[in-house]
């Protein structure tokens, strides 16, 4: 049996064509026989010639179809590009972030507000966040050493490290870093 992904491949016309020659060459040949030849002849020219008209206006039918459809393809892609930027630059000019950007923004600082209200102020996601990856890195090193197949102790302290400096920058540390210089 033929696989799906290989019946491409196949040319239908040349099956069809091969199919009906062996169905109806028992018919034509004695039928030809008994006739004059070049009468034959002249028959089967003339039936080659209209088969060969067929496929080229077939081919010329796709082709243009083919044409249609990749020009109503480009408009498309341009149709939606144009609503893509607009809508883009719309958002852009109004809080240089993105709406998916903005919103994640709202539910973290949501999230914080609460954390913030539960524990009456004394912890924020500001210091469990950075909190959780130190105490990552310490369970890593721990339980594991120092092997490096995978994620090493080492990565959760710097992005403890990193995430706490992010967070708690409040523009006093650049102030007190660019009168150092």
């Amino acid at each position: 049996m033929i696989p799906i992904s290989d019946l491409q491949e196949v040319n239908v016309s040349e099956i069809v064509e091969s199919l009906t020659g062996i169905i109806i060459a028992p018919i034509i040949l004695p039928i030809a026989a008994a006739i004059k030849q070049p009468v034959v002849k002249t028959a089967i020219k003339e039936g080659i010639t209209l088969s060969e008209r067929c496929k080229e206006a077939v081919a010329e039918v796709v082709e243009v179809c083919e044409n249609i459809a990749t020009e109503i393809n480009a408009e498309l892609i341009h149709e939606k590009q144009e609503e893509f930027n607009s809508r883009t630059f719309e958002t852009y000019l109004k809080s240089s972030k993105s709406e998916v950007a903005t919103d994640l923004i709202n539910v973290l600082s949501d999230l914080n507000a609460d954390v913030g209200q539960i524990s009456q102020g004394v912890v924020d996601l500001r210091l469990l966040v950075p909190t959780g990856l130190a105490a990552l890195a310490i369970y890593q090193l721990i339980n594991q050493g120092l092997e490096l197949e995978k994620i090493p102790w080492y990565i959760f302290a710097w992005y403890a490290f990193e995430v706490f400096t992010k967070f708690n920058n409040t523009g006093d540390l650049q102030l007190s870093n660019s009168q150092t210089k």
